[in-house]
C-alpha cells in the first residue's frame, strides 16, 4: 500500500480473492462477536468485538451500514469505487406474492417475508456469500473471489439449492412453505461501492450478469432453481438427468440455456 491507500492492483486483489491480507482479516474477524458485520472484511458492528475494533478505526460506515469505514476508505482512497470482476449471483423471489399479500393482513405478510429473508440470509451466508440486498419479495446473494474463494460459482449454486430446500419445507413459516423461484448465473460484473455525490449508498454488483440472473429467477416456478449453463460448467455441476430449457431473456439477443434443479420437498 502507498500513502494514498491501496493501489488499483491491491483493490483488485481484495475483490478477486488474491489478497492474503483480506483473507487473513476475514478469518480473524469472523470469530469476533457479533452480527451484523461488514460485507467485505467481516468486522463486527455489535458486541464486545465491535467495541474493541472501533478503537482501531473499524466503525460502521454512516453512508452505508453494510460496510465498515475502513473498507469504504480503502475503496475510495484513489477514487476507485469498484472494479469489473467475475461474480456469481443468486436471485430468489416469492411466486404469487401479490395474491399472498391480498390474503394476509399487512403485519402477517411482513412476518411471512421476514421468514423468507431469514432463511435466505442463512443459506447465502453459510455458503460464504453476502446479502447484496432485499427488494420487496426478492433476496439477492452475491459471491466473488474476495469473499467466497475461487469456487464462488459452486458456492452460489449450493446456496441457491439450499435456499430452495429451506423455502420448500412445510415449516418454513407458520403458514407453510414459501413458493420461491431461484436463479443462479455467473459472469463479469462491476463490484464496488455505488455513490450519489460524495455519499456512499451501497456495495453491490451491477451489469448484464445481474440483470440476467434476475430474469432467471423471474422465470423459475416455485421450488425451482434455474442454473445457467455457464454457471453449471464453471462449477462442474452435473446436468445429467436434469431438464434443460432455453429461455428468451429480455434485453439479450441470444436465449439463455439453463438446467433445472428442484427442491426435494417441493418435488415430492
Amino acid at each position: 500500500m502507498t500513502d494514498r491507500g491501496p493501489t488499483l492492483d491491491q483493490i483488485r486483489a481484495m475483490l478477486t480473492g488474491d489478497s492474503p491480507i483480506l483473507a487473513a482479516q476475514r478469518k480473524r474477524f469472523r470469530h469476533l462477536p457479533s452480527d451484523p458485520r461488514c460485507k467485505l472484511c467481516m468486522v463486527p458492528f455489535r458486541g464486545l468485538g465491535a467495541v474493541a475494533m472501533k478503537h482501531m478505526g473499524y466503525g460502521q460506515s454512516p453512508g452505508n451500514p453494510s460496510m465498515c469505514s475502513k473498507c469504504i476508505s480503502a475503496m475510495r482512497a484513489r477514487g476507485v469505487t469498484g472494479l469489473e470482476i467475475p461474480v456469481t449471483l443468486v436471485f430468489s423471489d416469492v411466486r404469487g406474492s401479490t395474491s399472498l399479500g391480498e390474503r394476509m393482513r399487512p403485519k402477517e405478510f411482513r412476518e411471512f417475508l421476514g421468514h423468507f429473508y431469514d432463511l435466505a440470509t442463512h443459506a447465502i451466508i453459510e455458503h460464504d456469500g453476502i446479502i447484496d440486498k432485499f427488494v420487496g419479495d426478492e433476496v439477492i446473494g452475491l459471491f466473488f473471489g474476495g469473499i467466497s474463494g475461487p469456487d464462488h460459482t459452486a458456492a452460489g449454486i449450493a446456496a441457491g439449492m439450499d435456499l430452495a430446500e429451506r423455502a420448500a419445507r412445510p415449516d418454513a413459516t407458520p403458514m407453510g412453505p414459501i413458493p420461491a423461484g431461484t436463479g443462479v448465473h455467473t459472469g463479469d460484473a462491476f463490484v464496488g461501492a455505488t455513490s450519489l455525490g460524495d455519499a456512499v449508498e451501497d456495495f453491490t454488483a451491477l451489469g448484464d450478469t445481474v440483470n440476467t440472473t434476475a430474469r432467471l429467477a423471474a422465470s423459475a416456478a416455485a421450488g425451482e432453481v434455474l442454473i445457467s449453463v455457464p454457471a453449471a460448467e464453471a462449477a462442474g455441476h452435473s446436468s445429467e438427468g436434469l431438464e434443460r430449457r432455453s429461455l428468451t431473456v429480455r434485453g439479450r439477443s441470444q436465449p439463455v440455456e439453463v438446467i433445472v434443479e428442484r427442491a426435494g420437498v417441493a418435488a415430492a
